[in-house]
């Protein structure tokens, strides 16, 4: 088995997003353009040049530590925002990011700001989009699990018609493999998209979608699966029961994996052990509080991305390290908006405010109705199995329709009939029904 350093300690998996090593270095500056009619001209607004993504260079190593950042700026704000004392919570800051970053391709101006600024702040948003990018790669290449990410974008061409900017369809199609539909939606289309996440989440989320709005226009869904064996599977003589107490004083009883684990963490907060999965590219890290009289929960709401640096960065091989946890599954489902306005990206989310031009021309303005992200995970003595799903629904506003009078003609009495030539109208067949 790999034995890891503190120097080289990078975990990603369902329950805690760590480092992910990505390559690159440079930087690429982004183009400025005008804003939409009737927005603020009076600062400068960002583009992306989608067709520069492909060959963009970025600082991984600075990246990487941004992205470890808004990991646990994201998992704080959500526990503290739906967690509850008592609830279990897990996000995937990766699916949250990913599915943000194909919205952030057609975004403009400060809603292009703030959603790069909240996963990298102050980065080049094109750098972004290459490390998003990057980082699916990474995913979709992992060797000895099951780790799959796929996204998928509904149209609905009963509103946007032809405006969908083509040139954002071909980006995301080709640099975040998404699989794109372009049709009215309708009654069916929530099932059309809760079937492509029950397959593409290995069947662990059925649904995603309940209904749409009649003036949802786009729906971005990109969806995680990640299914890996321990390296060092748990022997039945590891196995046993016992009492496990929750959160809110009562005693359970649970099924319990007792093993050895080659590095040991430990620091003011917490302390902690690592277990890796085959092929050593992923492991699974416990943090215990120090604190036992705190909730999970509000020991999450206050674990910073600077502790987590400082907890990974303790490991140490100089003891025998014994650990015991319960076997667990659990769901979790949550609306982002606003998580996510909190965390410094409002605009997107207001009518009036957000830029998505880059996505559609269209009559009136386009924003994000709602984020919904869900994850399920279960942990026994195989392995791992998780999953993440997260939908971006975008809404069009201010669309006006124009609507005719109605007429109705009902053929319920006797009535004459023909098929015509269509170029000079005259009738082929004619013919009178009186009764039938």
């Amino acid at each position: 088995m790999k034995i890891c350093s503190k120097k080289d300690i990078r975990v990603v998996t369902g329950i805690l997003a760590a480092s992910v090593i990505l390559g690159g270095c440079a930087s690429a500056a982004p183009q400025e353009t005008a804003g939409k009619p009737g927005k603020d001209d009076t600062q400068v607004k960002t583009e992306i040049d989608l067709k520069k993504i492909a060959g963009t260079e970025f600082d991984s190593g600075k990246l990487d530590g941004e992205y470890r950042k808004y990991c646990f700026e994201i998992f704080s704000q959500t526990v503290g925002d739906h967690g509850g004392k008592d609830e279990n919570v897990m996000i995937s800051p990766a699916s949250v990011m990913l599915a943000l970053d194909m919205l952030a391709a057609g975004s403009k101006g400060d809603s292009l700001k703030q959603l790069t600024d909240l996963f990298a702040d102050g980065a080049d948003p094109m750098e972004q989009q290459a490390y998003a990018a990057a980082l699916m790669k990474k995913i979709n290449d992992s060797k000895k699990v099951d780790f799959s990410c796929a996204n998928a974008v509904w149209s609905n061409s009963g509103i946007l018609g032809d405006t969908v900017n083509t040139e954002y369809v071909d980006y995301i199609k080709d640099t975040f493999r998404a699989e794109y539909s372009a049709e009215p939606f309708n009654a069916k289309t929530p099932d059309e998209i809760n079937g492509w996440v029950d397959e593409h989440t290995d069947h662990m989320i059925q649904k995603v979608i309940d209904e749409l709005d009649p003036m949802d226009v786009m729906v971005l869904v990109n969806a995680i699966s990640f299914d890996a064996k321990w390296d060092a599977p748990y022997m039945d003589d590891q196995l046993g029961s016992g009492d496990f107490t929750a959160s809110d004083g009562s005693v359970l009883e649970a099924n319990y994996l007792n093993g050895k684990s080659p590095l040991y963490y430990e620091t003011e907060k917490a302390t902690g052990f690592i277990k890796e999965y085959e092929g050593g590219e992923y492991a699974f890290i416990a943090i215990l509080p120090a604190d036992d009289s705190v909730s999970a929960n509000e020991f999450a709401k206050n674990f910073t991305a600077d502790d987590y640096e400082e907890f990974v960065n303790s490991a140490t091989d100089e003891y025998d390290v014994y650990t015991k946890m319960p076997a667990f599954s659990s769901d979790f489902e949550a609306s982002l908006t606003g998580t996510l306005s909190r965390l410094g990206a409002p605009d997107i989310f207001d009518g009036s405010k957000a830029d998505l031009s880059g996505i559609a021309g269209n009559q009136g303005d386009l924003f994000v109705s709602d984020v919904i992200h869900k994850t399920h995970i279960e942990v026994d003595s195989e392995g791992t199995r998780a999953a993440a799903v997260t939908a971006v629904t975008v809404r069009a506003n201010g669309i006006e329709f124009s609507e005719k009078e109605s007429r109705t003609v009902i053929c319920d009495r006797p009535f004459v009939y023909a098929i015509v030539d269509t170029e000079t109208m005259a009738p082929v067949f004619i013919g009178t029904v009186n009764a039938v």
